[in-house]
């Protein structure tokens, strides 16, 4: 979902981007190999709740390291399986689903939009989404691996009916813990990984994994469970946004997003995506049930101002707005778990509670410094939308009132968090921090963070404490310059995706990347000599990096993730943490000092932390 990079921006984060799963599958082979792949199957392993069935074919040292525990396998190519389609007449004795997996007919279904009637694009849309080229796999290529996943499913399921029944027969009903309870293996495989991952050099034998081979700076993220806020898009849950946890200025201001979708809902399937009459409907299949449709009371009670029911009485049915809401959070957050007798007597479904926006002004010990909220650090990607992008079927993505291929609906979105000199402090509180670790993704190259500072002589144009609302201090032009590079950000990309070149190598390469690797513009040029990178820590400066240090990380582990070790406290993971405790929260500062040149802007898109 992403183009022209691996999955390392993503796994450094656990499954905080990714969501939980049951399986997952590693198809980045594209973009990426090598040693960072070593850290996805880690992360998969280690971090949120499951433990999944692992699809990937780069296995490592996974199975030697979990002593043969873990669930690892790959999904074959088995193309040959499939009787070829040659022409026209001889598809129609081929089953639909498996017409042209050759990719000769039929390789691209999709289209910019489909007609309809609530619906009229501002701008003449395209024919076809850009990149249908013939090195991209098509829909045909997709449907294939997700059908092989789904029989893996279906396959798992029926394992699990035989197991559950030989259960009952030897131990009786209702089936025992043992037989369905999958909690104990998951702990099994894990500490069977953390127990063999620990950096060990024995007799001068480098014997350490793949992964910590490319974190020789950090290798415990190869052996905790790792966690993440980010802004590239797709992102499983809203509320790893990396803009939830930054912490506002004094006048309230705090990045943010304001161009909005430009319609709301699902799309209309397109006419030529539907299946043939008399071709086997997968997606009819899955929704075919026995059940009598519910009895429903439709006589909705219609509310445009609050969220809640309009009256005590539980027997009320809900309002639309309160149904909107509610079928909103429950694609946007997490899922979080709630007594099963509170629908009885909920009126309201409560909001997410968001970390502290308090005015983080904490003072050194000498006096000499205060760690203030910025107001010159700003939201920016390729597309400038406060949209749903969770890479799902649900996901409403990318529909910029001028774009002109709204219908595609890609996820694929660059955001970051832009500054420079000028911006004053970057502040966002990490929650929930055990084992000391946080890392920060930049970039050097991104020539942005001047936006709003383009015009300031001095950190946050003199009004660091300053608490008038940032709304009336923020002028109208300098909120249409940033929504103007967002609209250039689009054009930018949409050109990279026309100009997306094949290397030599036989893999592909885009056009934007290899501008940036051809040496325009260079580190010299962005990375002055008297570049200071100041790190706060819970009010204190912690760290100071030079532009010397800095250099030694901007190189890429893989492609366009470059990441700083903001820090790496082993004293935190050595407490004596009570069972269950998930660690605290951790308020971290970022300050960057260039006097010769103060506009020089940098971007940060992802934190990582344990």
């Amino acid at each position: 979902a992403q183009g022209g990079v691996g999955t390392l921006q993503f796994s450094l984060a656990g499954k905080d981007m990714y969501g939980e799963a049951d399986i997952m599958e590693w198809d980045s082979a594209m973009t990426e190999k090598g040693n960072t792949v070593d850290l996805w199957n880690k992360q998969a392993i280690l971090s949120g709740e499951r433990v999944p069935v692992i699809l990937n074919q780069f296995h490592f040292e996974i199975m030697a390291e979990t002593n043969g525990t873990a669930m690892m396998g790959n999904l074959g190519t088995d193309a040959e399986m499939v009787p070829p389609t040659d022409d026209q007449e001889q598809a129609k004795t081929v089953p639909y689903a498996a017409r042209w997996l050759n990719g000769k007919e039929e390789k691209y279904n999709a289209i910019c939009w489909e007609p309809r009637s609530d619906v009229a694009p501002l701008e003449q849309q395209d024919a076809h989404p850009a990149s249908q080229v013939s090195w991209h796999p098509g829909f045909r290529y997709h449907q294939f691996q997700g059908r092989k996943v789904a029989l893996i499913l279906l396959k798992g399921l029926a394992a699990a009916l035989d197991q559950w029944e030989a259960g009952i027969e030897a131990d009786g009903f209702p089936l025992a813990e043992k037989y369905w309870h999958v909690g104990s293996m998951y702990n099994t495989i894990r500490e069977n990984l953390r127990t063999h991952v620990t950096t060990p050099v024995a007799e001068g034998d480098d014997i350490r994994s793949p992964c910590e081979h490319s974190f020789q700076f950090l290798p415990r993220v190869c052996r905790v469970a790792m966690r993440g806020y980010g802004m590239w898009e797709p992102r499983a849950h809203n509320d790893n946004d990396f803009l939830n946890i930054i912490e506002p200025a004094p006048n309230g201001y705090r990045p943010s997003w304001s161009e909005k979708s430009y319609y709301s809902g699902f799309d209309v399937l397109p006419f030529n995506q539907a299946v043939p009459d008399g071709e086997v409907d997968a997606h009819l299949i899955a929704i075919a049930t026995t059940f009598p449709a519910p009895d429903l009371d439709h006589d909705w009670v219609e509310d445009d101002h609050s969220d809640t029911n309009s009256t005590s009485n539980n027997d009320t049915p809900p309002t639309r707005r309160w149904l909107r809401a509610a079928t909103q959070r429950a694609f946007r957050h997490k899922p979080r778990v709630i007594d099963t007798d509170a629908y009885k007597t909920a009126k309201k479904i409560p909001p997410k509670k968001s970390p502290s926006r308090r005015k983080a002004s904490r003072r050194l010990g000498d006096g000499d410094e205060v760690i203030t909220p910025g107001r010159g650090w700003y939201a920016s990607g390729w597309r400038n939308l406060d949209d749903f992008c969770d890479g799902s079927a649900q996901s409403t993505c990318g529909r910029d009132a001028h774009s002109k291929c709204l219908g595609v609906g890609h996820n694929d979105n660059h955001k970051d968090v832009s500054g420079n000199s000028l911006s004053g402090w970057l502040v966002f509180t990490v929650p929930k921090m055990k084992e000391g670790i946080i890392l920060i993704r930049m970039e050097w190259w991104c020539g942005k963070g001047n936006e709003l500072s383009k015009d300031w002589t001095e950190v946050n144009d003199g009004k660091t404490l300053d608490d008038t609302p940032y709304n009336a201090t923020l002028t109208r032009h300098k909120r249409i310059l940033i929504e103007k590079e967002g609209r250039e950000g689009i054009k930018r990309r949409q050109m990279v995706e026309r100009q997306e070149l094949q290397s030599d190598d036989g893999e592909v390469e885009e056009m934007g990347h290899r501008h940036r690797q051809l040496g325009k513009p260079t580190p010299d040029q962005l990375i002055h000599k008297d570049l200071k990178m100041d790190v706060a820590i819970n009010g204190k400066i912690t760290k100071t990096f030079d532009a010397e240090e800095w250099r030694k990380y901007i190189g890429e582990m893989s492609k366009n993730c470059a990441v700083w070790p903001i820090l790496d406290d082993e004293s935190m993971a050595e407490r004596d943490w009570d069972e269950g405790d998930e660690g605290e929260p951790v308020e971290v500062g970022i300050r960057f000092r260039i006097d010769s040149q103060p506009h020089q802007g940098y971007c940060i898109s992802h934190v990582y932390y344990a």
